[in-house]
């Protein structure tokens, strides 16, 4: 057996002396990141003061969130400047993360807003401006190509509000769909990386806006004559076409509901 001068501390206590664990000492060792001086007969390892400097290294890397290889390299390079490019990288990682983290609570935000306008949206009518629209998809066109339409697709935001019936509105209220499409509006359009100026798009106008929900296994029967009641109610003018925005589906105990928003454009006054 190897014998040195400095005294033999077993794992458990190194581990305790340097703020870490016996588990993990023993998991850099058997990933050879960071080992014992030796190892006794017993099997048992053995560390030395010397090593303490390097095991508080390795642990401030990793509470920096620093991956097991980017140590590995870290630890055996031999300049300054070789450290400080890696910290150079990690840096650079770490404001793409929090750039990606942002962006998912912009995200979040956004979806959150239009839940929270469900429940209130539909028990009334009421007077709301339907951003501007960019339709990325239509049943009888598609506008983008499909590698950048299944990048917008697998978007977590896209289910939200952007799947769209186009419906023409009878004076009676009772509606056809005469279209569907699949569309960005404004708010989401900054959360994505598409450009609007290569996107046809539909002016921002003032609608009559409610939230109507059916059964997702029922037959959709669209009437909107509560909204051209309102619109009667208040001397407003509607035009014959509205639209009708995916939002979100609720489970509930017996059956599944579909909710949409709907806006019916007012002709200028």
């Amino acid at each position: 057996m190897q014998k040195f001068n400095d005294p033999c501390i077993k794992t458990g206590d190194f581990a305790r002396l340097c703020g870490t664990n016996k588990r993990t000492l023993i998991h850099y060792d058997e990933i050879g990141l960071f080992c014992p001086e030796f190892k006794g007969e017993n099997g048992y390892r053995y560390y030395n003061t010397e090593q303490i400097h390097r095991i508080m290294g390795i642990c401030l890397y990793r509470r920096l969130h620093v991956s097991i290889a980017e140590i590995k390299r870290l630890v055996e390079v031999s300049t300054l400047e070789d450290i400080s490019d890696g910290f150079s990288g990690f840096i650079d990682s770490r404001k793409k993360e929090i750039a990606r983290l942002t962006l998912e609570v912009e995200q979040m935000s956004y979806m959150k807003q239009h839940l929270d306008t469900l429940d209130e949206g539909s028990r009334t009518i009421s007077i709301q401006t339907l951003p501007a629209v960019y339709p990325l998809y239509h049943q009888d066109s598609a506008f983008l190509g499909y590698r950048t339409l299944k990048d917008v697709f697998h978007s977590p935001l896209f289910s939200m509000g952007n799947f769209s019936y186009i419906l023409s509105v009878e004076p009676s209220g009772s509606c056809q769909v005469s279209a569907f499409q699949f569309a960005i509006r404004e708010p989401m359009l900054a959360l994505t990386q598409l450009n609007s100026t290569n996107l046809p798009s539909r002016d921002s106008c003032r609608c009559l806006y409610t939230v109507v929900a059916f059964p997702t296994e029922h037959e959709m029967c669209w009437d909107l004559s509560a909204v051209l009641k309102y619109a009667g109610e208040h001397q407003l003018s509607c035009k014959p076409e509205a639209y009708a925005f995916y939002v979100f589906s609720i489970a509930q105990p017996d059956v599944i509901l579909d909710y949409y928003e709907v806006y019916l454009p007012l002709e200028d006054s």
